[in-house]
């Protein structure tokens, strides 16, 4: 599974709201360029609506938008020389896009950062040193991936979205 920032959803939605610029006067003529073009965007908004189906929130209705966005494209692909259809998906295209955006910029929390304290040297037992130790790694795993090399102490920085973790 992909990875993705605010900012960077921010700007895949913005890369779909630039494509879809493509189509403003209809069609370019060019089928195969103007086919690739939409399966581009198809396969940016799967992946941003998947993702966000993943994060453990409810973003069921920004996902809703993009399965409209989805349509709306799917349709232009399956209709490149009806010019006025091409025209009035492209407008409606543009105000999907626009709510997407406000969505993920109002919608969408990023976590700047979490510190993870190290306990482990205030326990002495043995069995609390290692659930503590656990924990700890459990923690940095869910936060921050799988870190190869991390030293104890060091500290590590890696935007979050909020979502299950």
């Amino acid at each position: 599974m992909a990875y993705f920032t605010r900012n960077k959803m921010l700007t895949m939605v913005l890369e779909l709201y630039t494509a879809n610029h493509r189509f403003a006067q209809g069609s370019t003529g060019d089928d195969a360029a103007d086919l690739q073009v939409l399966i581009g965007c198809q396969q940016k908004a799967l992946v941003l609506g998947e993702y966000l189906e993943s994060m453990g929130m409810d973003y069921s209705d920004i996902v809703e938008k993009f399965e409209k966005y989805c349509n709306m494209i799917y349709d232009i692909s399956e209709n490149l020389r009806d010019t006025a259809l091409i025209m009035d998906h492209k407008a409606r295209i543009d105000m999907v896009l626009s709510d997407i955006l406000s969505e993920i910029e109002n919608r969408i929390i990023e976590i700047r950062s979490i510190d993870v304290y190290d306990f482990r040297g205030l326990v002495e037992a043995p069995g609390e040193k290692l659930i503590v130790s656990k924990e700890i790694n459990r923690l940095i795993d869910s936060c921050l991936g799988k870190v190869e090399g991390l030293v104890e102490g060091e500290e590590m920085y890696r935007p979050l979205v909020i979502g299950t973790y």
